[in-house]
């Protein structure tokens, strides 16, 4: 097989940035942030074209190309947050190999960077830092040995079967796996963080693989399963939480098997089968968290609003039935067209006497800010 486009201007451009180093020239600093502004190099001195492609800026920006074949932008200083970006190099994407910070979602890599203060301060590295390990589960829902992550906060220790502490789990959306969380999601950093400052109680997070299909993130190359169950929907798809993960964690980690220790939360697909999850199993979880759902939203043309009722059945004609949650978080985007249908849910669940329901708002679209945004609440709220 030939190599691809972007594997020979990747490695050229890798090469690129080593010669300088080797040739005892000043290393390339991308990105170089200052007080007002943020300014990015590539050495490219074959290209003909280059521009920077990034996730807080609409369209590409092109870059000027200087000495030595550097080619730079510099431009206003963004307000804080994590924001994403690669290159366009003649058509092809490429990342910068000045910065280290690469993020892959699902098949798309790009680089990543902080802009402190604020939310973004969460996202930093804290000075008490649990631990993440990936692990292999079976799932008899679908004949599956599957994937997913777990996060430990600082402190805990396997031996010490005294101590025990809460769950959240915690689903990705259309298109993400066990990675999405704890990589795109600074899930790991903002827990690590809230906890440090007392902020949060000490919790794991278990980040499972919510594509019914999948046996774990794509880069694992291991062919989707085909012959499984069929399911109502992409939002109402996820029995194995219950059936197999619940279980499973709770056989092999130090944790409270209580409904009131317990809480599951996603974003977007995941958001609506935590619907699905916390709802049809209130016996189970006592917390649930739904982030940007297009289920409460209806996003589509011509879609039909959210009928709560005709998606569980009691929800509106016998609140009694589910009004026994200590938290029921709910949150948007305010630019996310999901937000009327998220605000209608809401309002209807206050007009009923439901407790301890939560509405929040953050600026943004259907986006990660969001949803990070999202956690940091959520999680500063449950099991308190």
């Amino acid at each position: 097989m030939k190599p691809s486009k972007l594997f020979l201007l990747s490695l050229l451009v890798f090469a690129a940035g080593s010669l300088f180093a080797q040739n005892g020239r000043q290393a390339i600093v991308s990105p170089e942030l200052t007080a007002d502004a943020v300014t990015f190099r590539l050495p490219a001195h074959y290209a003909t074209q280059v521009s920077l492609q990034a996730s807080w800026i609409r369209g590409a920006q092109p870059m000027t190309k200087g000495e030595n074949g550097v080619w730079s932008i510099t431009v206003p200083r963004p307000v804080p947050e994590l924001y994403t970006y690669t290159f366009l190099v003649d058509g092809v994407s490429v990342l910068d190999p000045a910065n280290i910070i690469v993020q892959r979602d699902v098949s798309r890599f790009s680089n990543a960077f902080i802009v402190d203060g604020d939310y973004a301060d969460l996202y930093k590295e804290a000075t008490h830092r649990g631990n993440v390990e990936h692990v292999w589960y079976y799932s008899a829902t679908n004949d599956m040995n599957r994937r997913m992550t777990v996060y430990t906060p600082y402190g805990y220790d396997p031996k010490n079967k005294k101590t025990k502490y809460p769950v959240l789990y915690l689903l990705h959306g259309g298109g993400g796996d066990e990675d999405a969380w704890s990589v795109l999601g600074r899930a790991v950093q903002i827990l690590d963080n809230l906890i440090e400052q007392g902020k949060a109680v000490p919790m794991l997070v278990v980040m499972p693989n919510g594509n019914p299909t999948q046996y774990g993130s794509p880069e694992l190359q291991i062919p989707v399963k085909t012959d499984i169950k069929q399911y109502p929907s992409g939002f109402d798809n996820y029995d194995s939480m219950v059936a197999d993960i619940v279980p499973f964690i709770e056989s092999h980690y130090n944790v409270i098997k209580k409904r009131e220790a317990r809480a599951v939360a996603g974003l977007s697909m995941g958001g609506g089968q935590s619907f699905y999850i916390g709802l049809r199993n209130v016996d189970v979880f006592a917390n649930i968290g739904i982030f940007s759902s297009g289920l409460l939203g209806g996003t589509g043309a011509g879609q039909a609003a959210f009928d709560p009722e005709a998606q569980m059945p009691g929800l509106v004609s016998n609140p009694a039935k589910y009004n026994k949650l200590d938290l029921f978080y709910i949150s948007c985007g305010e630019q996310d067209n999901r937000i009327t249908g998220t605000k209608e849910f809401v309002d209807t669940l206050n007009r009923l006497g439901y407790a301890n329901v939560f509405y929040e708002t953050y600026p943004g679209a259907h986006e990660w800010q969001v949803w990070r945004r999202s956690l940091s609440a959520f999680v500063q709220k449950v099991f308190k």
